[in-house]
């Protein structure tokens, strides 16, 4: 099972990474990280139906 995070505070969702806005998400929205492409992380939330990239800088959350 994938880790699951969740969220400290509102976020953004864009459709791609630096792209066009989508969503928002709000505090304790619990996430699960795909992917990461520099400062930007690949996530789905809502059981893997919604899907975008967040900007998250932080480098001690791992993804594989």
């Amino acid at each position: 099972m994938a880790e699951t995070l969740e969220l400290d505070k509102t976020t953004t969702v864009h459709l791609t990474a630096n792209g066009e806005m989508c969503n928002r998400l709000v505090r304790g929205t619990r996430i699960v990280p795909v992917r990461r492409k520099g400062d930007w992380v690949k996530i789905t939330w809502r059981n893997g139906k919604k899907k975008g990239w967040i900007f998250l800088p932080n480098p001690s959350i791992k993804i594989t």
